[in-house]
């Protein structure tokens, strides 16, 4: 019975955590240019995509936002 309550414990302070939710983007830079000069970076982390012009890299996470 206490083994039954402490993993009912550790499962609702997991649901609490929500680590998955805090994973911070990891951006990739593609090599390939787009048409208009720009570079497309691909975050490992949550699948977003970004395109900055040459130069540029992405400075803030873009995971959770739809």
């Amino acid at each position: 019975m206490i083994l039954v309550l402490g993993l009912l414990i550790v499962f609702a302070l997991i649901l609490v955590a929500q680590p998955w939710k805090r994973r911070d983007c990891r951006w990739r830079q593609d090599a390939r240019k787009l048409a208009d000069g720009r570079v497309l970076f691909t975050c490992v982390a949550c699948g977003a995509e970004l395109a900055l012009p040459k130069g540029r890299e992405p400075k803030h996470c873009l995971a959770g936002e739809n």
